[in-house]
């Protein structure tokens, strides 16, 4: 009698049968891309940049916009950085707040704590005030703690932005006679406000204050403030042109119609 030959599947062998599921462990086994070992993570360049630019650039907002967008990043991709990320967010975040405060009180007066000056009924300084620079109006004489030579130029806009008006027949070392706003927008940049400022502060303004035939001292010139990047981001666009004489405070106005 002859004894058949086993069914193929329960053949024995070195391996066990798969079940219904496949191979034994199989089912329910994660799968997956894994590094290779001794892989390391890249740090994301947009934190690096964020952190960066948190430190030593004044322009608004982008160390910020730069750091949300790095995070969004690196929980994409898995990259380091992430502690940068959020340095810069935190670092750009505190200076604008304190912009925003310094801002608020300079144009408060705050910072002044000191009284406004007083003016009659047609605008004209009757009594000496603390104020902005920003406040001043065609006409006003003022004093203020910087050097002529700190408030030339292109470095006018780095001046303090606080100014005491007092009557043009007490001693001052400025006097205001245009004041205007820049156009509304983006700000142009620093060369631009200033190629403005001289063009709008010479000719027909200041021939139109001092009158034509006017022959001011020599030691008189032209000075302006004008505003930063910082101020413009808070809606400051006002430049004032001002006479000043370099050999030191005078008394009375230059103004055509003022007293000498």
């Amino acid at each position: 009698m002859s004894i058949p030959p086993p069914h193929p599947q329960s053949s024995p062998g070195p391996y066990p049968q798969p079940g219904p599921y496949g191979q034994p462990g199989q089912y329910g086994v994660p799968q997956g891309w894994y590094p290779p070992p001794g892989a390391s993570q890249k740090t994301n360049v947009l934190a690096i940049v964020a952190f960066i630019m948190s430190l030593v650039c004044a322009i608004p907002l982008v160390p910020l916009i730069l750091g949300i967008v790095a995070l969004s990043q690196i929980r994409k991709q898995g990259e380091k950085g992430k502690g940068l990320a959020i340095a810069a967010i935190a670092i750009h975040g505190a200076t604008i707040a304190f912009y925003a405060v310094f801002v608020v009180l300079g144009f408060t007066g705050t910072l002044d704590g000191g009284s406004e000056p007083k003016r009659d009924t047609t605008g004209q300084v009757t009594g000496s005030g603390s104020s902005q620079v920003n406040d001043i109006r065609t006409g006003d004489c003022f004093n203020m703690d910087d050097d002529l030579a700190g408030v030339q130029d292109k470095d006018g806009g780095q001046a303090r932005r606080s100014v005491r008006i007092v009557p043009c027949d007490q001693p001052h070392k400025g006097e205001a006679y245009a004041v205007f706003n820049l156009e509304d927008g983006a700000y142009p940049g620093t060369d631009k406000v200033v190629a403005i400022a001289e063009e709008k502060c010479g000719g027909t303004k200041l021939a139109d204050y001092v009158g034509k035939d006017a022959k001011p001292s020599e030691k008189v010139d032209v000075y302006y403030y004008y505003p930063q990047l910082s101020s413009w981001t808070f809606g400051d666009r006002e430049v004032t042109c001002f006479l000043a004489d370099s050999s030191g405070p005078s008394t009375g106005s230059l103004r055509a119609t003022g007293g000498s």
